[in-house]
Parts: C-alpha cells; structure tokens; sequence
C-alpha cells in the first residue's frame, strides 16, 4: 500500500531536506512546493520522487543550490536566461516571470533558458503566465544524462523526452492548459513505474535488442522509449531537440559538446495586441463549453478536456492527502534521517 501524506508536512519534509544539502531557505521553499504541487495535480513522475535525483545531483555538482537565474541578453521582447545550473525551478520560474512582463510590454514575447537542470512541469510555467492574462507557450529538451527516445523506425537513443506546453487565459482565474512530451510517455513515468512495481504501458517501449517490452526495469538495460504518434511524435521531438536548446546557447544531445540540462523556450502572447475586439476569455470558456457537451464514444463516460484530470486530482488529493509508492517514501525517510531532519 502507498504511504499517503497531505501536502503540507511533505511540502516542509521536502524543504527541510533541500535547505539540509545546502540550498538557501528561499529557494528549498520554492523547489519544494513546486515538486509537491506537480503531486497534487497527479504527476507523480515529476514530483517528490525527485528529491533524491536532486540530492544526489547536488552532491555531485551537477546541481549548484545557491546559484539564481541572471539575464544574459535582452533584445527587445526576447531575452535569454542562464541558470548558472542552479535548480531548474528557480530558472524556469524566473524566465516565466520576464517573458509575462514582457509579453504585457511588447505584446509578444520570447525568453530561453539555459545553463538549467530538470525544471519539472512545464505547463506549471506557461499556467503561470496565463494567469497574467496572457498565452503561454513552452518548448524543452534535453536531458540530465542521456536521450531515452528513438526516432521513429529506429531502436537507438537520440531524444530526451521533450515536451511542449500551451496554456490560454479563460474566465477569471481559469486556464486551459496542455502539457504533453513528445515521447509517448515521460521517462519519469517509466521511472515511478519501476519503483512501484508495476509494467510500463503497452506499446511504449522497446528493449536494446528493439523488441516490445512493457518491463520498467529495463530502463537501465538499454530499452529505448518511442515517440508519441509515429513519424509525428518523432518530427516534434526533433523541433523540440533544436529549437529551445540552441537559443538557449546549448547543443542537441547528438553534439560532441553537448551538456545536460533542460533548455527551455518560453513564448508569451497578449490576445489584446492582436485582436481586441474579441473576448478572448469569452471564446475560450465557449468552446470549452461546446467540448464537453459532445456525446461520448462507446467505452468513455465523457469527453474530457485538456487539464481536467490534473483539477480533479488536485481537487481530491488536498483533501485525502498524496500517495507516494513505498520506495519514493523510503527515500524521503532515509534522506531525513541521514541529514538529521526529525519528523
């Protein structure tokens, strides 16, 4: 049975835990509720089972606690952002924040990211610009290691999994947000799959020798992930492995000099600077209006839309509390006790 906890005493199990290895106080607190709150809407892959990726990164220096995110370059509505390869986090949160205000300013927007370890969810970060009023638009590549995802009708490794976001403003405080990677499933997902146990989804994978496998545990062996959508998926992936990461100063995993990382691309849209005789707002809630009123296909109860199982797990879990796998609270339990945290 998964050990359940509310997000509160996790959010501050976290914390304590990120300020032990040397992050100051103000950044563990940021980490920590990102991680947590990317739990509370059902992502667990990119949630608290996280915390010893980071840790282990810290001690090796591949994470650099301390580091904030600086301006490298601006031109006009574009800028790009160096992370210093502090917690991606902290860098992604940071270039949101400026692409907003310069989308607000010019009306459009662009703002990379790079010199930035794993920045977890990516919609959290165009979510956070449609809440200033604006669309947001994300791209981001890369890996911590090495590509996971083959083109397609290859068995070799090239991609990282490489997701993309789209989030728009609707009424009041409403977003419509999709946030999907190009592979056909994340490669956190295949990760929390290991450690509860169970097999990876049919048809998303395959093992070194290019057979099928739903085995999690041969992540590790040599199995490569597929991208999602055949030739489509695989075509977006490598957009997504150009795109973020050379205006960001990176190069693809393919490159000699290649270095880890999760380049990012942020785009932000003022719906007002382009059409202002239009509520925006009005139509988005309209169509999403007409979505759910279409009648479901046999086998569904109802059409969803894109974001609608993220509410309704945050919805339930703050009240019922986060169920993490056995293993992800093991490690939460052995990091705090090894850093003298008291719980």
């Amino acid at each position: 049975m998964p050990h359940t906890i509310h997000a509160e005493p996790l959010r501050s199990l976290c914390r304590d835990i990120f300020a032990a290895a040397g992050t100051p106080d103000d950044i563990a607190a940021i980490v920590a509720e990102s991680l947590v709150m990317t739990n509370l809407f059902g992502h667990d892959s990119h949630g608290v089972l996280r915390v010893k990726q980071y840790i282990t990164m810290i001690r090796a220096g591949m994470i650099q606690p301390e580091q904030r995110p600086q301006v490298t370059k601006s031109f006009g509505a574009t800028a790009m952002v160096s992370g210093g390869y502090g917690f991606g986090q902290m860098g992604a949160r940071f270039a949101a924040d400026l692409a907003r205000k310069l989308g607000a300013e010019y009306g459009i927007a662009a703002v990379s990211l790079g010199q930035t370890t794993h920045i977890g969810r990516l919609g959290e970060y165009t979510a956070h610009i449609a809440a200033g009023g604006l669309i947001g638009i994300g791209f981001t590549s890369g890996t911590m290691f090495k590509g996971w995802v083959t083109p397609y009708g290859g068995r070799e490794r090239v991609f990282g999994t490489n997701p993309l976001s789209f989030a728009v403003p609707g009424p009041g405080d409403e977003t419509l947000l999709l946030d999907f990677a190009t592979a056909g499933v994340a490669h956190g997902k295949l990760v929390l799959a290991r450690a509860k146990g169970t097999p990876a989804p049919s048809g998303m994978m395959l093992d070194r020798h290019g057979n099928p496998t739903t085995d999690a545990q041969l992540l590790d062996e040599g199995a490569v992930l597929l991208p999602m959508g055949l030739h489509k998926g695989s075509g977006l992936a490598m957009m997504m492995e150009l795109i973020p990461t050379l205006l960001a100063g990176h190069r693809p995993i393919s490159a000699p000099d290649f270095s880890f990382g999760n380049p990012t691309l942020l785009l932000a849209l003022s719906p007002q600077a382009f059409d202002d005789s239009t509520d925006f707002a009005a139509q988005v809630a309209a169509l999403k209006r007409r979505v759910k009123a279409v009648q479901p296909a046999t086998g569904f109860d109802e059409v969803l839309l894109p974001g609608e199982p993220e509410a309704r797990s945050h919805a339930q879990r703050v009240q019922a509390g986060i169920p993490l796998p056995d293993a992800v609270w093991a490690d939460l339990r052995e990091l705090a006790e090894e850093m003298g945290i008291s719980r």
